[in-house]
Formats: structure tokens, sequence, C-alpha cells
């Protein structure tokens, strides 16, 4: 059954706050569902109605059959009602409370019946124990969204909104606390919507997206739709798209990506140990026949699934164990002739890849 068949959070609301507006409706899922569009566009306001902690001017808002919010029916629920979590770009942590603090704070708040959720396996499974006696200036960003998410996750919530939590985070932390939210997903089971002005991190982290521009619902759909926008217009936030991946260092140096092994430079890092690898989509190369001379130590057999091209640029999907997004030129896929089922090789060197741990 496809995920948008199973609407856990429903909404149709309307809101002016001065000179812009905002009039957005959807349907979404108990999977990781991103909020996507540039600056201005409406996402953490959305975001903000949602949760509760703004009120519309109309229409209503339905988490998992209970109506949190309707205009003409005059409901107007508390968000501690409705058991939502929310994570902030800054972290938001309280400055006079140790990392132990905050997240006990969290899990107070929610009444003793309704802890599904352990505080201290919760800091185990991201890695944050031997920081529960220090304060929140004293930690990395990386750290302190860790935390913030861990303070969040400790209320055992029904529902996890995030609004750009990794924005100020240099690329090792944002996709170490990126890998952490997709674990924390797997592992807790938590619909979660997530708000990026990223491609990259909302390629990682979710399969279905609303792009929304100037307060309106531009499109809703699978995540590798966004590519065929994102190929056609610079407006809505083109960046550097990265493939990110999960994986386990091995006893060769390698890392072992499902049923592939990816040579790179694994620093410190020591077998057995689970790590994300980050590969941006332009340090990809393709071509229809392996290369017998040639500096990239990753060379990988795939099959093409799919082929956007846009006035800007172009990405192929390609299947090589994990799904690779490649960037290329318009003139490189008619040379190629890329299309569906083309058997090609995908080529990177080592040190296009960027390791972080989690």
């Amino acid at each position: 059954m496809d995920e948008r068949d199973t609407p856990v959070l429903d909404f149709d609301l309307r809101i002016r706050l001065g000179d812009f507006a905002l009039d957005a409706s959807g349907k979404f899922s108990n999977g990781i569902t991103a909020v996507f569009g540039p600056s201005g566009a409406g996402k953490s306001t959305l975001l903000a109605c949602l949760a509760g902690m703004v009120t519309p001017d109309d229409g209503y808002v339905r988490f998992d059959g209970e109506t949190i919010f309707s205009s003409t029916g005059r409901v107007r629920r508390p968000p501690q009602s409705f058991r939502t979590a929310m994570v902030f770009q800054d972290g938001m942590l309280f400055p006079h409370k140790t990392v132990r603090q905050n997240i006990e704070y969290g899990y107070r708040l929610t009444p003793p019946d309704l802890r599904v959720i352990d505080p201290d396996e919760l800091c185990r499974f991201l890695q944050i124990q031997g920081l529960l006696n220090r304060f929140p200036d004293t930690l990395s960003g990386g750290e302190r969204q860790r935390v913030a998410l861990a303070r969040g996750v400790a209320t055992s919530p029904r529902l996890l909104l995030l609004d750009e939590p990794v924005a100020s985070l240099d690329i090792r932390l944002r996709n170490e606390v990126v890998s952490y939210l997709k674990q924390v997903h797997e592992r807790y089971g938590i619909p979660m919507v997530y708000v990026s002005h990223s491609l990259s991190d909302v390629m990682a982290l979710a399969r279905f997206a609303l792009v929304l521009d100037q307060g309106r619902v531009k499109s809703f759909g699978p995540v590798v739709d966004l590519v065929a926008e994102v190929a056609s217009t610079t407006r809505i936030g083109r960046d550097d798209i990265d493939n990110l991946y999960v994986g386990t260092v091995t006893e060769s140096g390698a890392i072992r990506i499902g049923d592939i092994d990816v040579v790179a430079h694994v620093g410190d890092y020591q077998p057995g140990q689970r790590v994300t690898a980050s590969i941006s989509a332009s340090d990809i190369m393709l071509a229809l026949q392996r290369p017998d001379a040639i500096s990239a130590r990753n060379i990988l057999r795939g099959t093409v699934q799919r082929v956007e091209t846009g006035e800007y640029a172009a990405f192929a999907f390609v299947d090589a164990g994990p799904e690779f997004v490649v960037e290329l030129t318009s003139d490189a896929v008619e040379t190629l002739n890329l299309k569906k089922d083309v058997d090609v090789y995908v080529l990177f060197k080592s040190s296009s890849i960027t390791i972080t741990a989690g």
C-alpha cells in the first residue's frame, strides 16, 4: 500500500502574517515527510501551525483521526494534548541545565503511563551518554542537535516536527545528525515532518515531499520527483546534491554498504564501526564500458533506473547496489544515450567520500 493512502497528519489551513499569506493542504504518512522550498516559502509557518504554536485563521488540522484544530468547529487543542515534539535549528536547549537535565525535562513532561522510551537507552543509542554532565555551551553543533533530538524523543511523542535542524552545521556534522534522525525513525517508528531547503537532506531522509513556494503548495509526491524540478529551475534552491549511505567499516578499510564495498579513506574509524558515507552527485561519473586505466578506486556496475533532464542540469538514478544520483550535463546524457535499463559503470574517487560516525 502507498504510504499516502494511510495519512496520519491531514491538514488544510490558511493564515496571514503581515504581508505573507500561507494557504496549504496535505496528507502525510507515518514515515518521514519533507516540507521543502526556498527561504520565505512558509515552511516554518506551516510547521508552527501543525505544532499548535500558531493558530491558523481558517481550516483544520487532524492527527491520527483526531481534530487538533478546526476553525468551523472552534477546536484548538494545546500541543501537549496530542504529544508533538519539535526540534529547532539551534536546538533551543536550556543553557542553565546539564544535558541530563535537558533530557529529563522532556521525559518528565510525559505522564508516567505514556512513557514508552527509556531515556538511558535513548542516550546510548544516540551516543551522548558521555555528555550528560556537560552544559550546552560546551557542546559542538552536532552534539547540541543530538541532545535536542534526545530531549524531544524522550517525551515519547506521537509526532516529531523538525525545523531545519541541520541548517547551521557543516557537512560532516550535518550528515551525522541526518543519519541519527533516520535511525531514530527506524528504531522508534515516530512519524516525522522534516522542514529543509536542502535537497540533499530531503533525499537522504524522506520518501515523500511537499514543495512550498510563496505560501502555496507547488507539488506533493515522491522525493525523486523533486529532481525533475531541480533540473528545470534554480529558483527552488538547487544545491550540491549528496548521496548519503549508512555502512560498516570492513577489516580491509573499505565501507560495506548493503552488498558492496566502497573504497574510502576511513582514517581512525575501526573495523565494525557504523559510519555514514556522503558522495556528491557531481563527483560521480558514468561510463558505458569498464575503464582499464583510471585513478578512481570505485568502479561499480549498475543499471539506469531513471533520467531527468532540464534546462539547468540532468540527473541519472543508477542502481549499483545502493542507488546513486549522478549529476550530468544534458550533452552527456545525449552522448551516452542514457535512459532506463541502460547498463553503466559508476565511478568515483575514494577522496570524494566524506565519512562521519553513525
